[in-house]
């Protein structure tokens, strides 16, 4: 089946009218209010146009998410299956195509194929010495907190979680810190569906690229250099996972550090956070239940006609499973215990997140710097605005209120910065050793014409 604005409603659409919007003014309400209506409405599962003319399947329900996560024989990662593709129903600047569509990366593949790049993601993210990840992170939050602690008020995305994660994820590929500053409204253009995101995705992929040269000629202490030296990707690969690691996870630990410190604020107030018993750690696992930092899964689609809580789906058509509809679901109970266990924010089954340990690490440690510096920190306004995008949970603006204290009250911001959070590689890969294909052209325009 077509889209439904070329197709037509189909026969199983819940909706007499067609598919419920799901982009513009239909998400100013706030994800978690159309989530909740779509459910009251239609169950588990619903018709949805994300786009105008492109239509999805929305899963809401929490074992729902499961059956198509775990069955990967019926709903795959790769969108050459999808019929927008195939056909070419889709514009070659659609905003959708650098988070829906082709790309050889781990998160855009099944089988085999999947199996090889996770394994070279994970040993890469393995190399990590998160003692010293922890001692970056608390260096850097410790200066953010310096700049900002005489004034008394702040933006928390702006000033503080959104500069700590790009501190971050610079040391952790191998970029300087301007570059990645560069890079962050290109990547926000992407995550967000906004105009531009073609382009911008270009940019950051030709970015992405020259640091994989780069690594390759003089590998240093960081992601990309081992990705280079020891796994066996392309260096066309390397740059596309890296880039879907900038793009989800940068922005998904942006807004986790912000749900946490907003979940702190409403349950303790002004509170001692300091020792292991405290409660940052619980409350950071839980801020992945109340506001899941990657609301949505980036497509699914059906290898075959196939029948989800009572609705036929049609092969190639699309499924999004919302983890974040997922972790409200009803049919969990309200035991906040209950819920966290139950929680999908890491999304499960062999696509799970490989990076999960040091994504919390850094989330800990940056709520626990920020709630000891700043202890009665509270958010001005209501998390209700400000997530307008639904791939991506972080808002837009987090702004708080404090009691200013002296500029430099630490001394941490001031002090040397910890060593690099990895090892670097021995020496260079032999090139000559190397089975290094010729890049794929993956743009999604060579996907047109049929077959997948």
């Amino acid at each position: 089946m077509e889209p439904w604005s070329h197709a037509g409603s189909p026969s199983s659409c819940p909706y007499p009218a067609g598919p419920a919007p799901l982009h513009g003014r239909a998400l100013e309400q706030g994800l978690d209010a159309v989530y909740a209506g779509l459910r009251r409405r239609t169950g588990p599962v619903v018709a949805v146009e994300i786009a105008p003319g492109v239509g999805a399947w929305l899963v809401l329900g929490h074992r729902e998410v499961l059956e198509v996560v775990w069955h990967p024989e019926r709903y795959s990662s790769d969108p050459r299956r999808w019929n927008a593709v195939v056909h070419g129903l889709l514009p070659e600047d659609s905003p959708l195509l650098p988070l829906l569509g082709p790309r050889p990366t781990v998160s855009r593949l099944d089988g085999e194929e999947h199996l090889r790049h996770r394994r070279a993601m994970t040993a890469a993210l393995g190399r990590i010495d998160l003692r010293q990840l922890g001692r970056l992170v608390r260096h850097r939050a410790n200066a953010l907190v310096d700049a900002l602690a005489a004034r008394g008020t702040a933006d928390l995305v702006a000033q503080y979680s959104r500069p700590l994660v790009r501190h971050v994820y610079a040391q952790l590929l191998g970029l300087p810190e301007d570059a990645i500053s560069t890079m962050d409204p290109l990547i926000r253009t992407v995550v967000n569906t906004l105009p531009g995101a073609a382009p911008a995705e270009a940019d950051l992929l030709d970015a992405l690229r020259r640091l994989v040269a780069a690594r390759s000629a003089a590998p240093g202490p960081d992601l990309s250099s081992w990705l280079a030296q020891e796994a066996p990707l392309t260096d066309d690969e390397i740059a596309h996972n890296l880039l879907d690691l900038v793009l989800i996870g940068g922005e998904s630990v942006v807004g986790w550090i912000g749900d946490a410190v907003r979940l702190f604020c409403a349950r303790y107030g002004p509170a001692p956070v300091a020792g292991p018993g405290g409660p940052v750690p619980v409350l950071v696992e839980q801020a992945l239940c109340t506001a899941a930092p990657v609301p949505n899964i980036t497509g699914r689609w059906a290898t075959a006609d196939v029948i989800l809580a009572g609705y036929r789906i049609q092969a190639g058509e699309l499924v999004i499973p919302s983890l974040a509809a997922a972790n409200a679901d009803p049919e969990l109970g309200d035991t906040p215990a209950l819920r966290t266990r139950a929680h999908l924010a890491w999304g499960t089954g062999s696509h799970g997140c490989p990076a999960k340990d040091a994504a919390r690490l850094v989330v800990e440690t940056a709520v626990e710097v920020l709630l000891d510096r700043l202890p009665d920190v509270r958010p001005t306004l209501p998390d209700t605005a400000g997530r307008p995008s639904l791939w991506c949970g972080a808002p837009a603006a987090l702004p708080v209120v404090f009691s200013a204290t002296g500029p430099g009250h630490s001394g941490h911001g001031t002090a040397v910065p910890p060593p690099a959070v990895m090892d670097a590689p021995a020496g260079r890969r032999d090139d000559s050793a190397t089975d290094e294909a010729a890049p794929q052209r993956w743009g999604w325009w060579n996907s047109f014409g049929g077959g997948w």
